[in-house]
């Protein structure tokens, strides 16, 4: 049947009215769904390297004062990035320190050279220098570098006339370089000629911040393991025998090892390095005779104070069990539980971890004292023979209280129990071989990353 030319316009003006929705109803197709755009995160400050100080005392290492003289220290960045800055902080210091000069360039591992391409002049307030307080903590202006992960950056710092001993934190196993004293500014030689001694210490240097999409940055909160002792060690060598030093395993402390986990699953998060030798959560003998601020104490300004902070991972006990004090654990969970009240407080989820072995009271005068063990003994203090030394017991009586009561505060968003991933099941009270460095308390290499294994990554969301 033909349509007269008025019916066959009026039947292609229904068709056009009706859109796509009538039209494809009639033919059974659903109309193409465009996904939205992947939303870009905001470009925020987020923490790529850091440490905490740990007090400003003269030692062997480098921290002896000097005079007219320039320091390159070296630092593994946990995020790559394009506009980066320096945080510097004498909090510790007693004495004025003048930075004439700075710059921060790419680097490379056991050399004091660096690539004139991939180097920056910092500023301060447009100044080339700043003079930092004893207790303050300065911040460089912004500059243009970049850099990527798993790329080694060097700190280039020129001080200015005489200075004393500085705040500090031993790198432990990073070699830095220095010019001797009295020959200025060598911020700007790249080739590294003028640096000809050596130090173990990093001086002043407190962070590096990169800007940009960024999620935001993850802070390891504790004492010497999470620090990164003995994480250079290797793991070829089977417990009582010690393992020894890898010169060339500078990045397997626990806090590259959860960069490198958040790398792999794609997160653009920073991890910062807020551990200090011989720390403890509780008020210590060890807070006296180390010259160290407990956790309490230092949290606002080693945690609190860094950019955009997406939550803290804290691991504290073992010292405080194996002081002069030899702790127990109702004065540790007190003091845990302050700790983690004022990060919720500030709006900042917490990791808390377990205790993994060993822990060993020697003091004689406290009531937890045990044996512990020697060299004709390696075994001595665990359940297994027997007896166990008290620490031990109360090591177990906290991480009890983690996986119970301590996990379930406001705050706590998670556990990472290191004890179940470091110790031995035939022998809980001791590490397994493999993970012991050898002296019983830090693991070695394998032993963090099964510590960075172990962290919960859940809370972080997606990447």
């Amino acid at each position: 049947m033909r349509l007269s030319p008025v019916l066959l316009v009026a039947a292609l003006a229904f068709l056009v009215g009706c859109g796509s929705s009538t039209i494809s109803s009639t033919n059974g197709a659903s109309p193409p769904v465009v996904a939205p755009a992947p939303a870009v995160p905001p470009s925020l400050w987020a923490g790529s390297w850091g440490v905490s100080m740990t007090n400003a005392s003269t030692n062997a290492e480098g921290n002896m004062g000097g005079q007219e003289q320039t320091f390159r220290f070296l630092v593994h960045p946990t995020l790559g990035g394009t506009q980066a800055r320096v945080r510097f902080s004498n909090v510790y210091g007693t004495t004025p320190v003048t930075i004439g000069a700075a710059r921060l360039s790419v680097g490379q591992e056991g050399t004091p050279a660096v690539d004139p391409l991939h180097d920056a002049a910092l500023q301060f307030g447009g100044q080339s220098g700043t003079v930092v307080a004893p207790g303050q903590v300065v911040v460089s202006d912004p500059v243009q570098i970049t850099f990527s992960y798993g790329q080694v950056l060097a700190i280039s710092m020129y001080l200015k006339g005489s200075f004393g001993p500085v705040s500090r934190h031993s790198s432990i196993f990073v070699t830095n370089y220095r010019t001797p004293a009295g020959s200025g500014d060598a911020t700007a030689d790249a080739d590294g000629t003028k640096y000809t001694e050596t130090l173990t210490d990093w001086l002043l240097i407190n962070g590096v911040d990169v800007y940009g999409p960024y999620k935001g940055t993850l802070v390891l909160f504790g004492s010497s393991t999470t620090d990164g002792f003995h994480s250079d060690y290797s793991s070829d060598q089977v417990y009582p025998t010690p393992n020894v030093p890898v010169p060339t395993q500078h990045a397997d402390r626990l806090s590259d090892q959860v960069a490198a986990r958040l790398q792999a699953a794609g997160y653009k998060i920073g991890v910062l390095n807020a551990g200090v030798p011989g720390d403890t959560v509780t008020p210590d003998i060890t807070n006296q005779t180390g010259n160290v601020l407990n956790a309490n104490d230092r949290i606002a300004q080693d945690v609190l104070s860094l950019p955009s902070v997406l939550g803290v991972v804290t691991y504290f006990g073992s010292i405080d069990l194996r002081s002069a004090d030899c702790k127990s654990a109702p004065a540790m969970e007190t003091s845990t539980q302050q700790m983690i009240a004022t990060a919720a407080a500030a709006k900042i989820p917490v990791v808390l971890a377990t205790l993994p072995p060993s822990a060993f009271c020697i003091n004689p005068a406290e009531a937890n004292y045990g044996p512990y063990p020697s060299a004709a003994d390696p075994y001595a203090g665990g359940a297994t023979p027997g007896p166990e030394n008290g620490a031990e017991v109360q090591r177990a009586a906290f991480d009890a209280w983690v996986r119970s009561t301590g996990s379930q505060l406001s705050g706590v968003v998670g556990i990472a129990d290191f004890d179940k991933a470091l110790a031995d099941p035939a022998r809980p009270n001791f590490m397994l071989p493999l993970y012991n460095s050898g002296d019983n308390y830090h693991p070695n290499g394998a032993g963090y990353g099964a510590e960075a294994a172990a962290v919960p990554l859940s809370f972080l969301g997606t990447p």
